[in-house]
């Protein structure tokens, strides 16, 4: 069985955070509920000892602890990065910039490593262009090597997008 490595330190949007609490939630409370509701359907199928459907019930209510376990380790880890508002890329902003080879404009939103999704325009500052976008400011050429190649952009305008960490009652 591989194990994930802990995390220490985990830096999360506002949002992030909250998306993060929710799926845990979901999983705590329904995904178990449903698993319980599987065992039980799946022991009223006769013996146990015959059973390769109970079997394979078990292996998918020990696939849904180990991922209650990781989110419950990413929950405890995080920590919730305030957008920067002094006009610098980082978590919480949306950085637009003009492809210098593509002559086009890309817009990328900064999030932390488990918030990523770049079909959706949420970059990692921990994936390449990420981490070449951290600090930089409106009018900064940022050239980014990553597996497709070099790619060459100009910073056109950096701006907080995600909302700071509300505060508890």
């Amino acid at each position: 069985m591989t194990v994930a490595p802990a995390v220490d330190d985990l830096p999360i949007t506002a949002e992030g955070y909250e998306r993060l609490c929710a799926r845990l939630d979901t999983l705590r409370t329904v995904g178990r509920r449903e698993m319980s509701e599987r065992l039980r359907d799946a022991r009223a199928d006769g013996n146990p000892d015959d059973n390769p459907g109970l079997l394979d019930v078990f292996e998918a209510q020990a696939q849904l602890e180990r991922r209650i376990a990781i989110l419950e380790e990413r929950v405890a880890a995080a920590r919730v990065v305030e957008p920067s508002r002094d006009g610098r890329a980082g978590i919480g902003s949306a950085v637009w910039l003009r492809d210098l080879d593509a002559d086009e404009i890309v817009e990328y939103r900064l999030v932390g490593a488990t918030e990523s999704d770049p079909g959706q325009g949420r970059v990692s500052v921990s994936a390449p262009v990420g981490r070449a976008l951290m600090g930089a400011v409106a009018g900064d050429d940022v050239t980014v090597v990553c597996p497709r190649g070099t790619l060459r952009y100009q910073v056109i305008s950096v701006e907080t997008v995600m909302q700071p960490a509300r505060k508890a009652a």
